[in-house]
């Protein structure tokens, strides 16, 4: 039996699943320059210690909890990432102007940089 959860997108174009059988880990890379945020490991609870004798049933587990670290690591990543309000890529600190005072700040692409 195949069980198919879907995931939320990335907020980022490019993304890395670092996990494994035992803990999950993702990076997001800033669109323009690259650079990574990588969000703190979480651990598989494996149903608290508790040995699971139905493979079925751990990986449902497994991929069930790999979704909600997913998504609470995704939703962590937007707290440091700047979306440009013109272009919509996601540029840090460093890439982002927020002298330019129409949009409330804009990429340095987008501020012509």
């Amino acid at each position: 039996m195949i069980f198919l959860f879907l995931m939320i997108k990335a907020i980022t174009e490019k993304s890395i699943d670092h996990s494994d059988s035992g803990r999950f880990s993702f990076s997001f890379y800033y669109d323009k320059c690259g650079k990574e945020w990588t969000s703190e490991t979480t651990a598989f609870s494996g149903m608290g210690g508790t040995a699971i004798e139905n493979e079925e049933a751990r990986q449902m587990l497994w991929a069930n909890e790999h979704r909600l670290a997913f998504e609470a690591a995704n939703l962590e990543a937007q707290m440091h990432f700047n979306r440009c309000p013109v272009c919509g890529k996601r540029v840090c600190d460093d890439c982002f102007c927020v002298e330019e005072k129409e949009h409330g700040g804009v990429c340095r692409d987008c501020n012509g940089e």
